[in-house]
């Protein structure tokens, strides 16, 4: 099963380190014939990303974000696991043609159409202050271009005045978010019936569900 994750900043180098040990063993990704996580991301890590939620350490200052997060999962891969880094953006469908899933965690409203037209398994994370809007291949088709335009805001991971703590929390929830997806896709696509995925919503680690989106009735 080759998984993409596009963006290893401060949603992706969470979702990332958290995923990787479910997805290294078990019955589930025995049953899948393995997981190929595939990363991407042109960024280095620089020291402003430690202080902002982003899961790196001092070590990794210089690195580019991809291979610092391989490094850090270097133990979970295995037999039923490898990690490939790419140390470039997605500038087209092509870069991730391979894909089975695909995980958007990266502030680029090019890269999540380029995701949305895709017909795999989906889910767009966005994250501003402590809250977080999750996006996935269910919604209406209408509402991901309305939410995906240029001129709507990009969503910023980096917004003024909340990085005294409340930006990492909704770093830390939008990774749960995304972890509970891929665990439940990865169980739709290995034939467990009963498999649930989160719902697509709006949420805030403060006030709760903000909102839910309406998913598409073909669903």
């Amino acid at each position: 099963m080759d998984i993409s994750v596009i963006g290893a900043g401060g949603i992706g180098s969470n979702f990332v380190r958290s995923v990787a040990p479910a997805i290294s063993t078990g019955s589930l990704v025995e049953s899948l014939g393995g997981a190929n996580l595939m990363i991407f991301d042109s960024d280095s890590v620089e020291e402003k990303n430690l202080r902002l939620g982003q899961r790196f350490g001092h070590g990794d200052l210089g690195l580019s974000k991809v291979e610092a997060i391989k490094r850090s999962i270097l133990a979970f891969e295995g037999d039923l696991l490898s990690v490939v880094a790419y140390e470039h953006d997605i500038r087209g469908a092509g870069d991730i043609q391979k894909s089975d899933v695909v995980v958007v965690c990266v502030d680029n409203m090019h890269a999540r159409r380029i995701v949305h037209s895709l017909d795999v398994p989906w889910l767009d994370l966005r994250c501003s202050g402590d809250g977080y809007v999750a996006i996935d291949h269910r919604v209406e088709a209408s509402v991901v271009s309305s939410l995906s335009n240029d001129s709507v805001h990009s969503h910023s991971c980096q917004l003024e005045g909340w990085e005294s703590g409340f930006l990492q929390a909704g770093f830390l929830a939008a990774a749960a978010h995304g972890y509970q997806w891929l665990i439940a896709i990865m169980r739709q696509l290995s034939g467990f019936e009963r498999a649930v995925l989160p719902e697509p919503r709006s949420t805030s680690v403060t006030f709760g569900t903000l909102g839910k989106l309406p998913m598409s009735e073909e669903m």
